[in-house]
């Protein structure tokens, strides 16, 4: 239990006091010395501002010592806070450039591959226009062979060419 003030002290005292004093018969009254009870009332008071005081400056140095660590606790707070702060910035700008680096390799590659589809697309188109021209030479030796259609009777194999190359 904590240690009693003056003032608790002497308030215990005056109760006591109170408590021992003579009972009027058939009532709640009581006799009490009365210089010695407003004695004892005068050093309550006396004490009193004492203790209060006392009491204010124990509980505002303690309330002092509080104040003083919740600011230090917010301030490691805010400094945090803006470490996180930081921290989320430079990785935006590292996001952002990764970003700009991937879309420019992206274009490079999609250059790269539309070079590579047109050099194979024009070597097929070459390939198809020999095609194309040999298709068309084999035509008209068919024609000139069969003469629109007509077809010796013979069955001589001399009108038929054994390459269809010149």
């Amino acid at each position: 239990m904590a240690t009693q003030t003056q003032t608790e002290q002497r308030l215990q005292d005056l109760r006591r006091q109170i408590v021992g004093a003579r009972a009027v018969p058939m009532s709640a009254s009581c006799m009490v010395n009365r210089e010695e009870t407003l004695g004892l009332i005068d050093r309550i008071l006396s004490g009193l501002s004492a203790d209060l005081a006392a009491y204010a400056g124990s509980h505002a140095t303690g309330d002092q010592a509080r104040a003083a660590e919740i600011i230090n606790q917010a301030r490691q707070e805010a400094n945090r806070i803006i470490s996180q702060t930081e921290i989320a910035r430079a990785a935006e700008v590292q996001a952002a450039q990764i970003m700009a680096r991937a879309r420019a390799e992206s274009e490079e590659l999609l250059v790269e591959a539309d070079r590579y589809v047109e050099t194979r697309l024009a070597a097929f188109e070459a390939e198809l226009q020999v095609t194309m021209s040999r298709v068309a030479q084999m035509r008209e030796r068919l024609l000139d062979r069969s003469q629109l259609g007509d077809v010796p009777s013979g069955g001589s194999d001399a009108a038929w060419p054994t390459s269809w190359e010149s």
